[in-house]
């Protein structure tokens, strides 16, 4: 898979939650390391880890700030946020599973949410955030 970069476009304005982002991007490129040096079950191991670790983290510090700043998308949100854990849930089944091609898998859903949930979704909190002067 080419390799995807963090580009400025994906930046939401609040520096926490784009660093947060940001360990996607890593994910992915160790995923794509994975693909190219046939470590595929190790690293597979470890990526899952690290997206289990960021769901615990990110996912839950947004939600509580958009409950916080009263975000009136809330709802719809999150329910992105849960697709995003039943993914990974999945990935983590078919991981214990000895499914093959799961790295691939997993590299298109992260790109695939970065393009849509980082780059569209959150993106509108963002909007939200200045059209209150709060941003």
């Amino acid at each position: 898979m080419k390799e995807f970069f963090w580009e400025s476009k994906y930046d939401i304005g609040i520096k926490k939650f784009d660093d947060q982002h940001k360990q996607l991007i890593e994910a992915l490129k160790d995923i794509n390391n994975a693909m190219e040096d046939k470590r595929d079950k190790l690293a597979i191991a470890q990526v899952i880890n690290n997206l289990k670790n960021y769901a615990k983290e990110h996912l839950i510090e947004e939600e509580n700030f958009l409950l916080e700043i009263g975000y009136p998308d809330f709802e719809e949100h999150k329910k992105q946020h849960e697709i995003f854990k039943d993914k990974l849930a999945k990935f983590c089944d078919d991981f214990n599973s000895d499914r093959y091609l799961l790295h691939f898998e997993i590299a298109v859903f992260l790109k695939n949410w970065i393009l849509s949930h980082i780059s569209v979704v959150d993106k509108k909190y963002s909007e939200y955030l200045k059209e209150k002067g709060m941003l």
